[in-house]
This record gives C-alpha cells, sequence and structure tokens, in this order.
C-alpha cells in the first residue's frame, strides 16, 4: 500500500508542477500595432472616442507636430504616467513597457 500512496503522490505532484511551470511562461510581446488596435486606436483615430479624449489623430500630422520631437522615448514616459484624460498606461493594464512602447512608435511612425 506505501508504494501505490507513493506513486500517486508523485503523479499529482508531476501533474501540478507540469501546470505551474505551463502557466509561467511569458508570451511574446504584442506588436504596436496589436496593442494600438487593442488599446490605443478608440481614442487616437479620431471619431467619438478621439472628439471625447483629445487624443492625436495617427496619421493626421498636424496632431503630432508638437509631439513628435519628443521622441518614442519621451512619449512612452508620458503614456506611462498618463496625460490629461489619458490614464497612465493609456488605460491598458494589462500591457507591459515594451509593448507600450512599441505601440507609440507606431502611432508616431503612421503620423511622420
Amino acid at each position: 500500500m506505501p508504494v501505490r500512496k507513493s506513486a500517486i503522490a508523485v503523479a499529482v505532484l508531476l501533474t501540478f508542477g507540469t501546470f505551474s511551470f505551463a502557466g509561467g511562461q511569458d508570451q511574446a510581446p504584442r506588436s504596436g500595432e496589436a496593442v494600438f488596435g487593442a488599446a490605443c486606436a478608440k481614442c487616437h483615430t479620431g471619431g467619438i472616442g478621439g472628439f471625447f479624449s483629445g487624443g492625436p489623430t495617427v496619421g493626421k500630422k498636424s496632431d503630432w507636430e508638437a509631439l513628435a520631437p519628443r521622441g518614442v522615448d519621451g512619449l512612452t514616459g508620458t503614456t506611462l504616467s498618463g496625460i490629461g484624460k489619458m490614464a497612465a498606461r493609456g488605460g491598458c493594464t494589462s500591457c507591459s513597457d515594451d509593448e507600450i512602447r512599441a505601440a507609440v512608435a507606431y502611432m508616431l511612425e503612421k503620423s511622420q
């Protein structure tokens, strides 16, 4: 009997150990375009969301002329801390710093 209980205990530990390792793996960061579409577009594509937020419209060069000199690093810092009606991290609590930086770079590139 003790051998059977030990075998069951080992099987259970191995099963739960496998799940915990699999759950802890990092996913590849999302692209700037993907983050933009998921988290930024509602306020940065004009329309009703942009009207109420006052966010600069991606692709509208005049909206970005004053912002572009700050560069990706400066605008990423602002996005991380939030400004005006924009919440910290642009409201994307599931976005990593690198994903936010990629989204800022994407918006800036599309607005030059």
